[in-house]
């Protein structure tokens, strides 16, 4: 059996290894695409295509409470928080004067992100109201529709000579009133209550002043020619003596004997009784 030694091979001088140096070319074109694919990247996204910022690593801002606060005052605020006002209505408050906040959007508490708008309710003022004409309209009627209207309804009734009813307000009706008012509504009653005086035997003649110094009126006469008094003198009157009679009010009366031929000729005292 035979042993052969074998002699290591050794590379020739001037001969290329064309191997390796395959091998090294593709390691350096691999590290240039690298080089290039990172540095276009560090371009698009630095330069070309930078990051929007994200919006939830934006501070939110918390709402502050508002109400009552004027519109002047809540806008500093606002704007030393970075919030816009913006007024999204107005509203009739009784109590509440002009232009202050009634209410808000967010709500006090709420969060919200700087440069958002936050709307305002603010208020008008109390309501106001123009009082109507009553005048001649039952008192009942008249209230109704004072009371309709957001007014307080006072009734104060008064005596007087003129018609029963509803005679003007106080304040004078056209005046504007800021709500709550009270409105004073003014009745009259009519002329006062009086008695009727006793005119049984007084003469005709003397009825009418009589009753215009009792505040009443002489209303018609009539006659009766076979009564038993002497003629021209009161039998009866109605009302009768003592009745309760509103002022202004008449009194009819029936006189013994026979009706005057005129006005001017007032009847004749055949028994010769004097007057009154």
């Amino acid at each position: 059996m035979s042993f052969e030694r074998r002699r290591p091979s050794v590379p020739r001088v001037g001969a290329v290894d064309w191997e390796r140096l395959a091998r090294s070319r593709w390691t350096i074109a691999g590290v240039m695409v690298l080089i290039t694919y990172f540095v276009g990247y560090w371009i698009a996204v630095g330069v070309l295509f930078p990051p929007s910022e994200d919006p939830t690593d934006t501070p939110f801002v918390p709402m502050p409470d508002f109400a009552g606060l004027t519109l002047a005052q809540a806008s500093d605020r606002l704007a030393g928080a970075g919030l816009v006002p913006r007024v999204q209505a107005r509203l009739r408050h009784p109590t509440a004067p002009p232009e202050v906040v009634l209410a808000q959007s967010p709500l006090p508490g709420q969060l919200a992100r700087p440069g958002s708008e936050v709307g305002l309710t603010l208020s008008d003022g109390p309501p106001t109201r123009t009082i109507p004409q009553v005048d001649g309209l039952a008192t009942a009627q008249a209230a109704e529709l004072l009371r309709a209207m957001g007014f307080e309804v006072e009734i104060r009734r008064e005596a007087s000579g003129g018609r029963a009813g509803v005679r003007g307000t106080d304040p004078d009706a056209g005046t504007s009133l800021t709500l709550p008012a009270r409105v004073v509504l003014l009745v009259s009653e009519g002329a006062p209550i009086v008695q009727v005086p006793d005119l049984r035997g007084r003469h005709v003649d003397d009825v009418q002043s009589l009753l215009e110094d009792a505040g009443l009126q002489l209303g018609a006469v009539r006659y009766q020619p076979d009564a038993a008094e002497a003629p021209g003198r009161v039998i009866s009157h109605t009302p009768t003596a003592g009745f309760d009679v509103r002022g202004g009010g008449f009194v009819s009366v029936l006189v013994a004997g026979e009706p005057p031929d005129s006005i001017d000729a007032p009847p004749e005292d055949p028994g010769g009784e004097g007057r009154g």
